[in-house]
């Protein structure tokens, strides 16, 4: 069993290596979905994930950030923001999953930091819970406030970023730290929908849970759906995308192998919804962590970088930019 992020990155020093001479891909920005579906079938999937990790890392704020938090030694925050934590798709149900945020909230609190969990729906629409949101941030509106979300949780915050009186909702807001963030949605929507009898099944689960299967397609990622494109993000917000980049011996919980595989032959994925590739394009500054899949429950403690990390993106930054 693998103890340390420091023994995984090790392991896999070769493949790293590999993808960093690489000369094809020289930059975040060409490594888009289909280049890396082919760069995958051609080179394996192993090297095409440790290429995008590799170039992730090339970009400027990206890198800064990340040589940031490694050197990190700051044990709290000083005069820390409220953290809002929204949560994940079906947390009430699911706490195995790590959705509920309570790991993360442990984590928070043990820094000096105050958590309130944003009471969205454990499965509610996106519009639904960015109202939510919305009601959550006028009633915060004397405090400054930070947002961790997890999963589904940053699609929801997306969705209210993007309604008419953003600007004046989220004034007050300095962070927005989206881990494992489903913002862009997922392929596997379209995924569901081949297979006929798995979908059925997945109806009448939501059904009896009082949930929709409506909520589901909202999370299609194709044109025309309500992620595909970014509302405008205020100057002043710090948005850091804690992304997990595994190869498949690294999945350490349950559901993450099954993910993993159904979206393996588009290219790499976090084995919870998303292709790497997709994140080449956000807003923001890019965070990836080695060896971890979508649930951040890898087999080596986790907690000790994601303190750091909340540290450093919770403290005023020197002179750090955004990485676009």
């Amino acid at each position: 069993m693998t103890c340390s992020l420091e023994d995984t990155l090790a392991g896999d020093r070769d493949l790293l290596a590999r993808a960093v001479a690489w000369a094809d891909c020289p930059t975040l920005g060409e490594c888009a979905g289909p280049r890396m579906a082919r760069t995958a079938r051609e080179q394996g999937i192993e090297f095409a994930t440790a290429l995008l990790y590799d170039r992730v890392l090339r970009c400027a704020g990206n890198g800064a950030f990340f040589q940031q938090v490694k050197a990190s030694r700051r044990p709290v925050v000083n005069d820390p923001p409220l953290i809002g934590l929204i949560p994940g798709a079906f947390y009430l149900e699911h706490k195995n999953t790590g959705a509920d945020g309570a790991q993360l909230a442990a984590v928070l609190q043990s820094m000096n930091c105050r958590v309130e969990r944003v009471p969205v729906e454990s499965f509610g629409s996106l519009g639904r819970n960015a109202t939510i949101i919305a009601d959550w941030l006028s009633r915060h509106r004397r405090d400054r406030v930070a947002f961790i979300t997890l999963s589904k949780g940053s699609a929801d915050l997306k969705i209210a970023l993007g309604l008419p009186n953003a600007a004046e909702l989220f004034r007050n807001v300095d962070v927005w730290m989206s881990l494992s963030g489903l913002s862009e949605g997922t392929p596997l929507v379209a995924w569901l929908r081949r297979q006929p009898w798995r979908k059925l099944g997945v109806g009448l689960l939501l059904r009896l849970r009082g949930q929709r299967y409506s909520v589901v397609e909202e999370l299609r990622q194709e044109p025309g759906g309500p992620l595909t494109t970014w509302p405008a993000v205020p100057a002043r917000l710090r948005l850091i995308h804690i992304l997990s980049f595994p190869l498949r011996r690294h999945l350490a919980h349950p559901w993450a192998a099954r993910g993993f595989d159904r979206l393996a032959p588009l290219g790499p994925n976090d084995g919870g919804g998303f292709l790497l590739s997709d994140k080449a394009k956000l807003p923001g500054t890019v965070f990836p962590i080695w060896g971890a899949d979508h649930y951040l429950q890898p087999d080596w403690d986790v907690t000790a970088l994601l303190r750091r990390i909340f540290v450093e993106a919770l403290s005023p930054p020197a002179d750090l930019r955004q990485a676009t």
